[in-house]
Order: structure tokens, then sequence, then C-alpha cells
């Protein structure tokens, strides 16, 4: 890591009665990548969805759910319904390794009733966000893009474009016309480093139209772009904004863009680019994210259907010649 000193990365998750987590649940990040594995419907995004939970998410749609209820590990043959749901986090200073962990707990009772900690110390929820804030994670709830949602901001015109940015990541404190010229060279970069053969335009003016260029295809808007050019310029204009956010971890659920095969090497230069300075939790199923983990889990579910950690690897070469890709 460079250029990290003050920042916290996750380094411990601990989920219980969450969802599809029947029984306490463990794992463990390093800084830099961390990879997740696992066959469709095991239970991969519930983690995403606790840790944002734990960091005061109360969205439900954010959290894939319509009721509060659905929190809840449902009971299964095996299982008691859970009663309780709880999340844990720690985190450590990137290159630090003598900083001490902290350790935040969010809990809720079947009722409703929520409640909060800090190093074991219990504390209101308005302190809470204070303390998360303070240690440079405050939009860590933001930073985060799933695989349905990383082309919604390309389905709206240029001005509706504009509003819905303004209101799903920034608000008053943030000076958006600002923001948004000091992304333009980080959109462009990043869309240059995903597709070396694109050029990016980016023009502001009480709206927001993109604009990609290439020798073979000319010039497109925004909403001309096929599927995949569309995933891989959301892709890298999402991550050019979340530059600007106060959090020093981001998200990544299944939204790696539709590139060709040849392109992988090129998705790989940028999450290497990312993982520099940022914590990215990622959930793939591509081989050539999988090569770029510093930790990878594997995600399973039991007979009853609750999900558990199935193995956990600090990765290294020998282990990834033995990994198959699912």
């Amino acid at each position: 890591m460079e250029n990290t000193k003050g920042f916290y990365y996750l380094e411990d998750v601990i989920i219980e009665g969450f969802k599809s987590f029947s029984e306490a649940t463990n794992m463990s990040f390093k800084p830099g990548i961390g990879v997740i594995i696992g066959n469709n419907g095991v239970g991969k995004s519930n983690i995403l969805d606790a840790i944002l939970w734990a960091f005061g998410e109360d969205d439900l749609l954010k959290l894939r759910c319509y009721n509060i209820s659905e929190l809840f590990f449902w009971g299964s043959r095996d299982h008691k319904p859970a009663s309780k749901i709880s999340v844990q986090l720690t985190f450590k200073e990137w290159n630090n390794p003598s900083s001490k962990p902290i350790q935040i707990k969010r809990s809720c009772d079947i009722d409703g009733t929520n409640s909060f900690s800090v190093d074991e110390k219990d504390i209101d929820r308005q302190n809470f966000c204070r303390f998360i804030s303070k240690i440079g994670l405050g939009d860590v709830t933001k930073t985060i893009i799933r695989q349905d949602q990383i082309n919604d901001i390309f389905y709206l015109n240029p001005h509706d474009r504009l509003e819905f940015i303004r209101q799903k990541y920034f608000n008053n404190n943030y000076n958006i016309t600002e923001i948004l010229e000091k992304s333009i060279p980080i959109f462009k970069n990043y869309v240059s480093t995903l597709v070396p053969k694109y050029n990016a335009e980016m023009h502001i003016n009480n709206s927001i139209e993109i604009e990609i260029s290439s020798s073979l295809t000319g010039t497109k808007k925004a909403h001309q772009l096929s599927g995949g050019e569309k995933a891989v310029v959301a892709l890298a204009f999402k991550a050019a904004l979340f530059k600007h956010l106060n959090s020093s971890i981001y998200f990544f659920d299944e939204v790696e863009p539709s590139l060709d095969y040849v392109n992988h090497k090129s998705l790989q230069l940028f999450l290497r680019e990312i993982s520099i300075q940022k914590q990215l939790i990622i959930i793939t199923h591509l081989r050539a994210t999988v090569e770029l983990a510093d930790t990878l889990h594997g995600v399973r579910t039991r007979m009853d259907g609750s999900t558990f950690m199935k193995f956990y690897f600090v990765m290294d070469k020998r282990l990834l010649r033995l990994y198959k890709c699912c």
C-alpha cells in the first residue's frame, strides 16, 4: 500500500443471525483485494449487506429487502429462526502494524431495537455515525456497485443524471460541479485503462453528458453504448466519483463488465490501480479477478440452505494453481 497512513481497512467480520447466516460466521481480510467466490444463490451478497448494515445502513432496498424481518435468519430444519442479529467489524490502520484494532458492532432484536458499540462500549446511533466518519468511513455505504445497478446512470437523460448523482452520492457538504470537474481526468484514465482503444469525454453544464470515441466505432453518447460498453464506462465513472467520498473501502458485487477475454488483463490493471489506496472487497466468478486476490473466501450452503464459509486463503501462486474457476 502507498500513501495509506491514517486510512483504515476492514480486517475481520463476524456475522450472526443475519439473513442466511444461522450461526456466528467469521471472515478475515488483508489490505488490498479480498475476493469472495461461490455458486449462485449461496449468500455471497448477504456478506456485503451485513457489512453495510453494520455501518448503519437502514435503507431496506439497498440491503435487498422489503421488510426488516427479512434481515433475520428465517429458520430451517436444523436451526431456529434468529431472534437477534449482530454484525461486528474490526479495522486496522494501513501501513501501521502497531496500530490498535478498532471494533464496531451493531445488533438488533426481533422487535426492532438497535444497539451500537465501539470497542465494546455502548454508544448511541448519532455518536456511532460520527465515529465512523472520524475514522474515514463516513461514506462507506455509498461505495458499493452491484451487478444489477451498474448501468443505472445511463438510463437517465443528462440533466436527471446530474441530480441522481447529487442525491445518491453527495449532499450539501459537497460542491457537485467541482467534484465532477476533478473527476474528469480520473474517469478518462479509468476508461482508457479498462479499454485502451476508447477515449472518454465528460461535459458538465447543469447536466452530465458522457461521450466515448474510438477509431472503430466513432463517437457515441452514453445512452447509445452497447450493454457491455455501458458496463465498462459506468464502472469507470462510478469509481472516479468514489475517489471524492469519505471511504477507504469499495465493494464490487459481480460488476466485471462484459469484456472479451483479451481485455481481462485491462480489468486487472484497473483493479490493481484502485487497490493501491483503497481496499476492495469483490464478489466474482471471474478467474482474472481471483488472480488478484490477497485473500480468497469460499462460500457454500448447508443442506438446510444456510450459509457457511467453506474456506479462507491468504492467496499465493501455489493456491492459485489449485483454484478452478467456478
